[in-house]
């Protein structure tokens, strides 16, 4: 019997420490599954934020190119695109973007027609409107409905025939006729036979006009104008980075283009001591010159984009302390959740 407890009390101890070593190995392997759910939440986070920023400045430097080609081609008439632009999301489903590159390339291509400029403003932007109608009336993305317009506006038949629009030169002539116009369609200037195009296409595409307008309010249409205004809040938040960054871009720049001075000079010492170009004693003095005018670069570089560094990292310190007390919170719920589950 003294025995038989002996062997019980040994039986108990070594369960008691089989289920000790267990409960230390789940403990650590929780620890360690939720260090490993941290870093990897935290990674993903980061990439997560700098996909975004970099969306964001994407964005805001197409909008800046795009800006560029509406200033020049429509000049004193820019104004007018710009307003047209603004307010293109609500009432064609396009993007700001989208908006100021069909109309600019409209625009370029009508003006080498020989329109004029006010000519070539109104009907670009009465054809960018249409191309986001025809998207909303076809099912189409605005690109596809924009290049078809934009090929039968200058001369090309088989895209809007497609969509049931024949710009046959014989169309366009029978069209002429009602119009009052009897000049033959292969005597017209580029002008006259691009403004038919555009007067024809007006009148046949009357039941798509404004279709994007009317319908709004269905599912397709609202996904569509959030995405828009997520587009513009991205670009908007993208200028304000390029704004910061700019001047840190424009610093690296400056001690890139000094190194490649001192590099010039670091050749022409090895050149001078193998018995080439310089003397050695006035090579040294040109290396040591270099390196120290990268030294003076850098330190007012660095002055004086001093700022601008700080408002950049002000600005991802942020987006990190937003990311870490959203993490903090999900952590604390996971581990609540973890340990009723028994992981």
């Amino acid at each position: 019997k003294g025995m038989m407890s002996n062997i019980n009390k040994d039986v108990k101890a070594g369960l008691n420490n089989i289920n000790s070593t267990v409960n230390k190995g789940t403990s650590s392997l929780i620890s360690m599954f939720k260090r490993v759910g941290a870093a990897i939440g935290i990674a993903f986070s980061l990439n997560a934020i700098k996909r975004f920023a970099s969306g964001c400045i994407d964005l805001a430097s197409d909008l800046a190119e795009v800006q560029n080609v509406v200033d020049v081609t429509f000049g004193d008439g820019a104004d007018k695109i710009n307003n047209f632009a603004k307010s293109a999301a609500k009432a064609f489903g396009l993007s700001e973007l989208e908006a100021k590159k069909y109309t600019g390339t409209l625009g370029a291509m009508l003006k080498s027609m020989g329109l004029t400029s006010e000519q070539a403003s109104d009907m670009s932007m009465q054809l960018t409107g249409l191309a986001g109608d025809f998207a909303s009336f076809y099912n189409l993305d605005s690109k596809t409905a924009f290049e078809k317009i934009r090929s039968g506006i200058s001369g090309e038949t088989e895209p809007l025939k497609q969509l049931g629009i024949n710009m046959s030169a014989a169309n366009l002539q029978a069209f002429a006729l009602t119009q009052g116009i009897t000049k033959q369609y292969s005597a017209m200037s580029e002008a006259e036979k691009v403004l038919l195009r555009y007067n024809y296409l007006m009148r046949v595409s009357s039941d798509a006009q404004g279709d994007f307008a009317r319908n709004s309010d269905s599912w397709a249409n609202q996904i569509r104008i959030l995405k828009l205004n997520l587009d513009s809040l991205k670009a908007t938040l993208g200028q304000a980075f390029i704004n910061v960054l700019t001047p840190v871009i424009q610093v690296l720049n400056q001690l890139i283009g000094h190194l490649n001075t001192a590099a010039t000079a670091f050749a022409s010492f090895i050149a001078s001591i193998t018995g080439q170009t310089q003397t050695a004693t006035n090579a040294v003095g040109s290396v040591a010159k270099a390196i120290g005018d990268v030294g003076i670069s850098t330190s007012k570089a660095v002055e004086k984009s001093a700022k601008s560094a700080k408002k950049a990292i002000g600005v991802i310190a942020g987006l990190v302390e937003l990311v870490s007390l959203n993490k903090n919170k999900k952590d604390k719920s996971d581990a609540k959740a973890g340990i009723a589950s028994g992981l």
